[in-house]
């Protein structure tokens, strides 16, 4: 990681230009992979419902697709095709295959918004793709994998109001399916209304009873999860509704709760962030938030914390068996308290 405290505007240049087609749907994350030094492009489908043109299915587009390239050598001849000054790396899934564009690392995307590596497994890239009108999803996004959009909405076959660009099989594809999600319907009444929020595998010791859990929430509906693959390394994933409340010492006021919620108002849930320790933070449109100690916000965790409001160095969080092996098999509510968060704003 760069220790650098300025910057010369003379240095600065110039990676990618592309084109969109409509207003929306261009992607929400931009990110350096700890454990191969590349550059991952989250794009969109380039908006308009449905993806009318079905560019997440097209190979020579670089929309609706998670984009993989080399930031630090500089091309030679004509190695990007005149898109920008980078380097395709030599292992990318489709480098050699004249059907696809060399930068496509994964694809089938319809809005990937927030994405992130595992701090405790650094190659584990999770990505929370916005539904069309009835679901969210969360993929565990591997070199070369289909995602579906717009074949599929989640699991789901997907009808496009209109196909200019054409229609992809779902027998010609195979599609990944998610590995956390919800609809719609789970969280508001009306149709289309739900817009998923991608967060972090949580490696923190602040609230231990979250170890080895993605965190991810909802824009609008005020409404969280945690999901832990259960058994590691499965593939499936235990789920759980992620309550939530705000510390006494929060210099934010907590807000009444939203109509249809118990918890309070965040506002409108943006983004999360990871700082060096593993502490996560979501920014709303009423603050940044930090998660801390359950028990400055009245809920129990069976396993020993770090003191309140702080962290442990990095490196010492524990491990997600540690927080499972605490869970009585037959106890629900021992389940749901051990997936409490609790909240303080900065």
């Amino acid at each position: 990681m760069s220790q650098a405290t300025a910057a010369n505007p003379a240095e600065v240049r110039r990676i990618m230009t592309m084109g969109l087609p409509f207003t929306t749907h261009h992607g929400g994350q931009i990110l350096f992979s700890k454990a191969d030094g590349y550059l991952y492009l989250m794009m969109g489908d380039g908006g308009s419902v449905g993806d009318p043109w079905n560019f997440a299915q097209n190979k020579k587009s670089l929309l609706g697709k998670i984009i993989r390239i080399d930031v630090n050598a500089l091309p030679t001849g004509n190695s990007t095709a005149g898109w920008g000054n980078y380097v395709i790396p030599k292992d990318n899934p489709f480098s050699t295959d004249s059907k696809f564009a060399p930068e496509v690392f994964a694809l089938g995307f319809k809005n990937p918004w927030r994405c992130s590596f595992d701090s405790g497994k650094p190659s584990d890239l999770y990505c929370a793709d916005v539904g069309q009108s009835s679901y969210e999803e969360v993929d565990l996004v591997i070199k070369g994998g289909n995602y579906g959009w717009r074949v599929l909405e989640g699991t789901t076959a997907y009808l496009p109001l209109a196909s200019p660009g054409g229609n992809t099989s779902a027998a010609d594809i195979d599609a990944i399916p998610p590995v956390m999600g919800y609809a719609h319907s789970a969280v508001n009444n009306n149709v289309g209304s739900a817009s998923i929020t991608g967060g972090y595998v949580y490696r923190s010791g602040t609230d231990p009873c979250l170890a080895g859990r993605y965190l991810y929430a909802d824009l609008y509906a005020q409404s969280a999860w945690a999901g832990l693959e259960s058994p590691p390394g499965s593939g499936a994933y235990d789920v759980t509704p992620l309550p939530f409340a705000c510390s006494g010492r929060s210099p934010i006021p907590c807000d009444a709760a939203a109509a249809r919620s118990t918890l309070p108002s965040l506002g409108y849930i943006f983004s999360f962030g990871e700082d060096n320790a593993g502490d996560v933070y979501l920014l709303t449109s009423k603050g940044v938030y930090r998660v801390v100690d359950p028990a400055e916000c009245g809920y129990a965790c069976p396993i020993k914390s770090s003191a309140p409001g702080t962290s442990p160095p990095p490196g010492s969080s524990p491990s997600g068996g540690a927080a499972a092996a605490v869970v009585p098999a037959a106890a629900a509510t021992m389940a749901a308290l051990l997936l409490m968060g609790a909240l303080l704003a900065l």
